[in-house]
């Protein structure tokens, strides 16, 4: 059987006063952890910072490397405005900085290794956002763009794009991100590596071109008008998702519109160009995925060589996946 070791009353008040201590230490770690955390915090403050952009501007770039949300608003003000809020440490606050060049102000950002809820506002006059062409460089948070503006040009490295309003012409790219669309647009043009596109209630005058390497595609258009030189949807991993105009309700809007306000109830002619009759030609294919074309949009099938597009203004619409299922039908 095991021997039974005798300790004395003298080791094991020793014995307890390490156990004591031990458990002291144990306890005290996450206390002085935080006590060190809180006391550094107490170094931190919030930052804020604004600064005009000069009058004459219409192109304003943002050149960013850091994790900043951006949001771009119109404004009943005569000043456009940028405005960074933040929180960092005292000794080391990041600067806003804003540098006209040849008509382009430039906004930068110095980068921080520590500057946490950082966020710029950016506010441009409705009397000029029409003719201002926004250019997002880089930059790791999200974009969020609302207003009439010109051009839009995103390319970000991570986070979000979302658009919604009236422009002219709008060109996204992201490394990782979902992008988002809605309003009205000249066209689209949109790359995601990984990521969702997402476009609701579009209403879109020229033309539509939208990929993802990885990531879905889920368009969704309005009845007022319809892409004239057409549509072009390619996913490689990824199902796609597009409910088209109705043809007869565009070419009903685009009528009225042509005739004008009065609508030639007074005998006078107002010059409204004809509108012609409009056909899609739709061409879907999925390498390894279903293709479902609604069945009210079966004859605009170009594999079947339609000939009802003899004499119409034909829109061309091209849907392909290597991975994932295809879904076309009219809203």
């Amino acid at each position: 059987m095991p021997a039974t070791v005798l300790v004395n009353q003298s080791a094991r008040t020793g014995l307890r006063a390490v156990l004591v201590i031990a458990a002291a230490i144990v306890l005290l770690i996450p206390i002085a952890i935080s006590v060190a955390h809180g006391a550094s915090r107490l170094d931190y403050t919030k930052v804020e910072s604004s600064e005009q952009l000069a009058a004459s501007a219409r192109d304003v770039r943002f050149s960013l490397d850091t994790g900043a949300s951006i949001t771009v608003r119109t404004t009943d003000a005569d000043t456009a405005t940028v405005t960074m809020t933040g929180v960092g440490p005292r000794d080391d606050v990041p600067q806003l900085r804003v540098e006209e060049t040849n008509g382009e102000s430039v906004v930068t950002v110095d980068d921080r290794k520590v500057f946490e809820n950082a966020r710029i506002d950016v506010a441009i006059p409705k009397a000029t956002s029409k003719d201002t062409n926004l250019t997002f460089a880089g930059g790791l948070g999200e974009v969020d763009v609302r207003g009439e503006f010109n051009d839009v040009k995103a390319d970000t490295d991570a986070g979000s794009v979302s658009l919604e309003g009236d422009f002219e012409k709008v060109q996204t790219t992201t490394d990782w991100g979902q992008t988002r669309f809605k309003g009205s647009f000249g066209s689209i043009e949109a790359k995601s590596d990984v990521g969702t596109l997402e476009g609701t209630d579009l209403k879109v005058r020229d033309r539509v071109d939208a990929t993802t390497s990885t990531g879905s595609i889920d368009l969704d258009f309005s009845n007022e008008m319809v892409p004239t030189s057409g549509i072009t949807v390619k996913a490689y991993e990824g199902k796609i998702n597009l409910r088209l105009p109705r043809l007869d309700l565009v070419k009903e809007h685009m009528s009225a519109e042509a005739a004008g306000p009065d609508d030639g109830r007074d005998g006078s002619d107002d010059g409204g160009a004809e509108v012609k009759d409009l056909f899609y030609r739709i061409n879907a294919t999925s390498n390894q995925g279903s293709v479902d074309l609604a069945k009210d949009l079966e004859k605009y099938d170009a594999s079947k060589d339609p000939k009802d597009a003899e004499g119409k203004a034909v829109i061309p619409v091209s849907v392909t996946a290597d991975t994932g299922a295809i879904t076309i039908d009219q809203n």
